[in-house]
């Protein structure tokens, strides 16, 4: 499968923003008081950072 150069610029500054997302996020879980809240805040960043794996290994073996 054959992915443009464009199209894998666009999915690297995606990845790059969502890991910005993903930090911003586990800065706020930690200063919640809730630690329902704080779970699910840490849960969510955590799956981001996964999906941003994935871009990251599509941007360099694709």
């Amino acid at each position: 499968m054959y992915i443009d150069p464009m199209t894998k610029m666009n999915i690297s500054l995606l990845a790059i923003g969502l890991m910005f997302v993903c930090n911003l996020l586990m800065i706020f879980a930690r200063k919640m008081n809730n630690a329902l809240l704080r779970f699910l805040l840490k849960t969510c960043a955590f799956l981001m950072l996964i999906a941003v794996f994935v871009m990251i290994l599509i941007v360099i073996f694709v």
